[in-house]
């Protein structure tokens, strides 16, 4: 990847985040900071937490990359709603 400017870091690589087809998530946070990506955000599952640092390390080789993420995962709902 060509590293754009610094300012505009984080959101090229939330982008990339968002169009890639592993992540595809697009309530990501992204941080770059002294050679270290802060990522957070909500995600659906652990899996997914996990392909979103894989990818992060991929566009970023030389950065840590840090993931506070939380898994919240997507609830049914209880009973049925009425509808008037």
């Amino acid at each position: 990847m060509s590293e754009p400017r610094p300012d505009y870091l984080p959101e090229a690589i939330r982008e990339k985040l968002i169009h890639d087809p592993r992540v595809a998530e697009q309530d990501l946070r992204v941080e770059v900071r002294a050679h270290r990506v802060m990522l957070g955000g909500n995600v659906s599952s652990p899996q997914l937490k996990q392909r979103i640092t894989e990818v992060a390390k991929e566009l970023l080789p030389d950065y840590e990359v840090v993931n506070e993420t939380t898994v919240v995962p997507a609830a049914e709902p209880d009973g049925e709603e009425p509808v008037s």
